[in-house]
């Protein structure tokens, strides 16, 4: 579990760098180019990384899936708004946004799929998120 907390903090501190990057080359450049640009990039790490570990087939027979597509898609939208978001109202305030909804549709998703049973904490933790955000927000 350690391990997995450690990954997840790299990645919330890489994302942060990330939405604050694009959002300053967002401001010169429409946020669809920069994300194609950013998902150019991220096709070439993904290539390599694929063929040093030799794992062409479970990427092959994953990208043979219909619903891939749309993902993929989706990525690249939510890269785009990212960087129109915090072009315009900042990394901090676009992220507060970001994470409180990933949050609670999080939740919702996970109690609706049965990987979590909703009880009183989980709504609590909620609504201090969007209090959070309210506050982060408030100019």
């Amino acid at each position: 579990m350690g391990s997995a907390i450690a990954v997840a903090i790299v990645v919330g501190v890489s994302i942060a760098i990330q939405v604050v990057v694009i959002g300053r080359v967002s401001r010169g450049m429409h946020p669809l180019a920069v994300s194609t640009a950013l998902q150019g990039s991220g096709l070439l790490a993904g290539l390599i990384w694929v063929t040093a570990r030799q794992t062409w087939s479970n990427t092959v027979s994953l990208v043979g899936n219909w619903w891939w597509l749309p993902l993929g898609a989706l990525g690249w939208a939510i890269v785009a708004a990212l960087g129109y978001s915090s072009a315009r109202i900042g990394a901090g305030t676009t992220l507060a946004i970001v994470v409180a909804g990933q949050m609670v549709t999080g939740l919702i998703l996970d109690h609706l799929s049965g990987e979590t049973i909703i009880g009183v904490w989980q709504p609590v933790g909620a609504v201090l998120l969007v209090v959070g955000v309210t506050l982060i927000t408030h100019r």
